[in-house]
Parts: C-alpha cells; structure tokens; sequence
C-alpha cells in the first residue's frame, strides 16, 4: 500500500506562518469587488482600504465581509480550476473549517442528552486501552495526547498505509481507527494542546455511533438542509456536481480518500452558505447560545493562541478556523456580528494574517 505525500496541507492549521507570498500575479486586478448600493464615506473607505490590502498582500480567491447580515465588503479575484473567472458565490474546499460543523454535532447530540463531553472513549472503542483516560471534551480541545495520522516531515505523509482513494468509506476508516489504537500517546490526557486530525476523526465517528446516521446524512439534515445551504456538501460530493466547477487536480494522489478527512476537512462550501452557518452558529439556531460559548472558551492557557472546539481566537477577541487542503486555502471569522469568509485556490500560505490586516480597517479598537 502506498503512502500518501504532501498531505499535511490538506488538514495542518499553521498557526505560526512565515510565508508572506503566495506567488500570484502582482498584475491581477479584481473581477469581481462591491460594497452596498448606497455608499457612504465610510463604506467607501472601507472598499478602497481592503482592496488595498488585497493588492499589497497579492491575494486571489474571495472575501466576503458582513456585519448583522448586510454585506459589507466583497470581492472575487482569480480562476477557477476550469479557468473560469471566481466569483463571489464560486463553491471552495473549505479544509479544517470543517471542524467547526464536527464539533457543533457533538454539541448538539450533548444539548439532546444523548452523551456526555465526560464520555470517555472505551465508551465507543472498548478495545481502545488508552481510551479509558480520554474524554471527549480532550478530542474536542486538541488536548487528547492522540498521535495525527499526519507526520510533520520534510515531504509530509500519511502514516496509515492501508488508505487508499481506490477502497471504499468504510475500508478507509477502519484502516485508520485500527492504526489510532494501536499508538502510544504523545503526552498524557488534558496535560497540553496538539493540534490532532485524528481527534475530529474520532468524533464524526462518534456522531455516528450515537446518532444511528452517516456523518454526511447528519450534518446535512442537521446543518445544511435548516439554513439552506444549498451550496454546501462533501469532497465526496464532487465528483458527482460538476457545476461546483471543482475537480480533484489540485490534491495530491490519494488526498481524496473517501473518510480520510472525515470531520476534520471534508467540506466544500460558498461565501453566502458560510455566512448563513457563522450567523445561525452564534445566535443559538444550531446549538445554544451556551454550547456555542464552550466553543469559544479557550481550554489551552499555556500556549500563545487560544482553541476551544473546532475555533482559534483571532483578532479583537473573535474566533473561527483556518483551513488548507490541496492547494486551497480559507478562513472564517466571527466577531460581535461581524463574519469574515475567505478562500482561494492559489495555496496562499499567509492566510492567518490576511484577516487582522483586513479587519484594522473596520474594527479600529483591538481588545486589550
């Protein structure tokens, strides 16, 4: 069985980037770049601020920025993987964002009393001998001391050999479950943060078992189909939608092994979708108002960035995720009713900076 190279990209947040380039055309002019009918100063401000900084940052992809549901800024640069002009509404692979959805699921079967963060995982993985000292609350929070089945090195590659995009879903999360449980942890249960796929993968297999469902028949009656995200599914989903306008040709081989990424970066989403999901996310429509807080509680003091489940704390005090699979790249952010979406298809590496830069230009008082 072959082993799967240059996969850290598709699942990794960098929370640490250096790269400043993405390398893209220092001569793309934007296609696509609105703001509200009727503009004020301020607004107008605001457009030519942030397409400054798109320019200077030699960005192409899309931005959508909205504050309580009215579009404040919006922009599409660049192709498709058809070479057809992005616009704002162009569907994108949306890599650890997911995380957000695998996480609100956990909640949400908690809010129902159908388990407990308290459960630990010889409840669902009795052969698991470890399992008995990890709950769900350490999957959620990174803090499980779980080996990733993705390895840091030079090249990257997936540690599970017997994962293939040639075998089937269930093939695959076995392989994969069957290689969880035979490593030793990294650190000890709630003793420090390592950002973990394998976590998330645990999870939406967890959903499974509780929930008597697919992962994707859940989050899609759960999530999707209550908000009308119409334009939102699954890399597996993909190949059967050709007017997603995505293809496969920019992941390396075997990145789109059905269940590899399952919880942890199988989605594709659009602009106005994610905006639907940030708003119902925050407001208490999906989970209540007190999951939602447990989310966007930091668990991990002893580190220089803040995780709750499935969220980072970013800029001025507000949280969301980064994502990277194949070459795209995205981010989302949610900020006393402001909610950033980016994405693009150029693998630009500086996609956890690009927003504080963005959003100095609308929220002028950082927090202390």
């Amino acid at each position: 069985m072959k082993k799967l190279s240059a996969i850290i990209l598709s699942l990794v947040i960098a929370f640490s980037v250096t790269a400043c380039s993405s390398g893209n055309n220092e001569e793309s002019k934007p296609v696509e770049s609105k703001i509200a009918e009727t503009e004020t100063t301020e607004s107008v401000n605001i457009k030519e601020n942030m397409d400054s900084v798109l320019e200077h940052k030699k960005f192409e992809g899309i931005v959508y920025l909205t504050k309580d549901n009215s579009v404040i800024y919006q922009s599409a640069t660049g192709k498709d993987e058809k070479g057809n002009d992005l616009k704002v509404d162009s569907i994108m692979y949306i890599g650890s964002i997911s995380k957000q959805f695998c996480s609100a699921a956990i909640l949400m079967l908690r809010d129902q009393g159908k388990l407990s963060l308290d459960n630990t995982l010889d409840t669902y993985y009795p052969e698991y001998t470890a399992g008995k000292n990890i709950t769900l609350k350490n999957l959620l929070s990174m803090r499980s001391g779980i080996p990733d089945m993705v390895v840091k090195t030079p090249e990257a590659a997936l540690q599970v050999e017997d994962v293939s995009s040639d075998k089937t879903e269930e093939e695959n999360v076995a392989a994969i479950k069957e290689w969880i449980f035979k490593q030793p942890l990294v650190s000890e249960p709630d003793t420090t943060f390592e950002y973990c796929n394998a976590n998330y993968f645990l999870l939406s297999d967890i959903v499974e078992q509780v929930s008597g469902e697919n992962y994707y028949d859940f989050i899609s009656k759960n999530i999707f189909e209550p908000l009308n995200m119409t334009n939102s599914g699954f890399i597996n989903d993909v190949k059967n939608n050709s007017e997603w306008g995505l293809t496969y040709d920019t992941f390396v081989v075997g990145e789109d092994a059905i269940g590899l990424t399952k919880g942890a970066g199988d989605m594709v989403s659009n602009a106005e979708d994610m905006d639907k999901w940030m708003t119902a996310l925050s407001s208490g429509k999906i989970i209540s108002n007190e999951s939602y807080l447990e989310m966007t509680t930091d668990y991990s003091p002893e580190i220089s960035h803040k995780y709750g489940y499935g969220m980072a704390g970013y800029y001025n005090g507000g949280w969301g995720h980064s994502g990277f699979i194949g070459n795209y790249t995205s981010f989302d952010y949610i900020n006393d009713g402001y909610h950033l979406f980016i994405a693009d298809n150029t693998g630009y590496m500086d996609i956890e900076n690009l927003p504080t830069d963005l959003l100095a230009n609308v929220i002028t008082s950082p927090a202390n």
